[in-house]
């Protein structure tokens, strides 16, 4: 006879049911989630911790007075605007009070797989006379570890954009020194999209909240960035004139090589996606310019493409096809009255040209500083143009498609005048300075250092 006991026992066993054990697994779901972000809490205490003793380190670092002669970093990762820099750079080389170093960096423009072309950007420096050391280290951060050693005193970065370059060369790392920026446009005169963070990246990255100094073309930009960057109220921009400005204003007039002919020059924009601020028309426009460059055989084309849209034709990012791609170089080469201008040293290219056709963003404003006509092929539904930026546009021819810009051109090519011809002069008032912003520069980096009690 069974063991009435033991059969009374096994009896009173709660019984598993599914909805029991999923409530177990919920509750266990729900503590282990609980823990999990207790820990996360924890270590975003310490790590915020840390970044702030670094901060402060950064800021006492900082603090130390440069001796009788100033040590400045330049960090090249983009040769193609050295415009912005080579005069300033030229005027620190023959300065005593200044120690100049200058290093080429590798670099990540849109669309690129990973850090690449520092040979490309030493050799462009190379063919500018700048002797500069090549930080092209496997680990870029024992780059920073030379740069460390080197202790500079400024360090002049190209870009506030730090993930154009390696981690190492970041904000974070690099302002235990005073950081500036001689911005690689004249100015930025779109409304930029505002990150989920909140920051306008053009005005008020964390590179520009740890600036010691952004120089700037004038005092509307800088009133025009103290409204867009409430954090800082551009506190650290400094008007000085742009350096690209003077350069480019001394080409109004200039004649062009002997044996020119009319010549179009036509530049193309990288935000060719859905993304950003959707200014690239190169997918619709390759085409049809390659079609003007066969209607038009008594003239010269010559495309200019921004880096970053020749980094994504090579990956054929979207919507660029790599037949797309294929077949507009192989079409494009073919002609007998077309070129490619690689990028760099671009006042020659102005000078030699008749007429800008372009889609964005910054030669749109530049050109007009050399008295020629620029068409702007308008991509509907672009990001919008700031304050600044509808003064600066209205010096610009705005059409919708090739067929419109060539029209155009063909009458400019006949003699006619540019429609835009007055407000394109306003503009180039507006945007030019007095003509020394470079000496601008290097005087206002010296006041700065004075009022922190260097004596040289």
């Amino acid at each position: 006879m069974p063991d009435q006991s033991s059969l009374f026992q096994r009896l009173r066993r709660p019984v598993a049911t599914p909805g029991m054990v999923h409530a177990i697994e919920l509750g266990l779901h729900e503590e282990g989630r609980r823990r999990a972000d207790d820990i996360d809490g924890r270590l975003d205490y310490v790590r915020h911790v840390a970044e702030s003793a670094r901060a402060t380190a950064a800021v006492v670092a900082r603090r130390k007075v440069p001796g009788a002669r100033v040590t400045v970093l330049f960090l090249v990762h983009h040769p193609e605007a050295w415009y912005s820099l080579a005069r300033v750079h030229e005027l620190m080389i023959a300065d005593p009070d200044f120690e100049v170093v200058v290093a080429s960096l590798p670099r990540h423009f849109p669309g690129a797989d990973g850090y690449r072309d520092e040979d490309y950007v030493s050799e462009r420096l190379d063919h500018f006379g700048v002797e500069h050391l090549r930080f092209n280290s496997r680990d870029p951060f024992m780059d920073l570890d030379i740069i460390r050693t080197i202790d500079p005193d400024i360090i002049v970065r190209q870009s506030q954009w730090d993930a154009d370059i390696p981690p190492a060369f970041a904000t974070s790392e690099l302002r235990f020194a005073r950081l500036c920026q001689v911005p690689y446009e004249l100015l930025n005169f779109i409304v930029n999209i505002i990150e989920d963070s909140g920051l306008n990246t053009v005005l008020d990255s964390p590179f520009h909240r740890n600036a010691w100094a952004i120089f700037c073309a004038n005092e509307e930009v800088r009133a025009e960035t103290a409204e867009r960057a409430p954090a800082t109220r551009a506190r650290q921009f400094v008007a000085t004139g742009h350096p690209k400005a003077d350069v480019l204003s001394a080409l109004d007039g200039a004649a062009p090589d002997p044996g020119h002919r009319f010549t179009v020059l036509w530049s193309a924009h990288h935000s060719v996606g859905e993304e950003w601020i959707r200014f690239g028309t190169f997918a619709t426009t390759g085409p049809r310019m390659v079609e003007q460059a066969r209607a038009h055989p008594e003239w010269d084309f010559v495309f200019s493409a921004h880096p970053a849209l020749l980094t994504k034709m090579d990956e054929h990012a979207a919507p660029l096809s790599e037949t797309m791609v294929a077949d507009f170089w192989r079409d494009w080469n073919a002609l007998p009255n077309t070129s490619v201008f690689g990028g760099g040293d671009y006042a020659d290219q102005f000078r030699n040209s008749d007429v800008l056709v372009c889609d964005g963003v910054s030669w749109l404003a530049e050109y007009q500083l050399t008295g020629r006509p620029v068409v702007f092929l308008e991509r509907e539904g672009h990001q919008p143009f700031s304050p600044l930026g509808e003064r600066i546009i209205a010096g610009v021819n705005r059409v919708p498609n090739v067929a419109e810009a060539f029209r155009l051109v063909e009458a400019l090519a006949a003699g006619e005048a540019d429609p835009r011809q007055a407000e394109r002069r306003r503009t180039a008032q507006l945007l030019r300075g007095d003509g020394h912003a470079a000496e601008n520069i290097i005087a206002a980096i010296k006041t700065k250092l004075e009022g922190e009690g260097w004596q040289h």
